[in-house]
């Protein structure tokens, strides 16, 4: 996925079935803004959800020391994994679109930056789309759970290293 502005497949629940469809990332700006690409998952109400599909979720550059990009994955993680969103469908001023649902920064994410899109665990995904409490599903990871590459110790393959 390219990010904001791009198009991305999402899942969607419809006719009480998952559905991947394209949908543009970032919803119809408020009074002529940039569109909105994140929304803080605390007192939202979240009614239309959907996941949005990602090989690889990618911390601000310049964070937590360095100025490369650092990418994140679940730990043990398939060829993709599943972040929480939000969609809009098609209106006369705007295509359907979706932002990413943001939450506090895991343990293993802390160290980087202070917020992050909500990873959804694949147990969680139907969960999700159908409406369960957020907050049983947008839970923490535990520290460990996540990979994270990049930044200068790209090569060394252990951000960690001599810490």
């Amino acid at each position: 996925m390219d990010g904001p502005g791009k198009t991305a497949i999402v899942v969607i629940w419809a006719d009480e079935a998952a559905r991947q469809v394209q949908m543009r990332w970032g919803l119809k700006p408020v009074a002529g803004g940039r569109p909105i690409a994140l929304l803080r998952a605390e007192n939202r109400q979240i009614t239309r959800r959907c996941l949005i599909v990602m090989n690889e979720l990618f911390l601000r550059p310049g964070t937590g020391g360095g100025k490369e990009r650092r990418s994140v994955e679940p730990a043990g993680n398939g060829a993709f994994f599943c972040c929480a969103g939000s969609w809009e469908p098609e209106s006369d001023q705007w295509p359907a679109a979706f932002a990413g649902i943001t939450v506090e920064a895991y343990p293993d994410i802390a160290p980087y930056q202070d917020r992050h899109m909500a990873i959804v665990r694949e147990t969680d995904w139907q969960s999700w789309l159908t409406g369960a409490p957020a907050e049983e599903i947008l839970r923490p990871w535990p520290a460990g759970s996540l990979r994270i590459t990049g930044g200068k110790d790209r090569a060394s393959g252990d951000l960690f290293e001599g810490l």
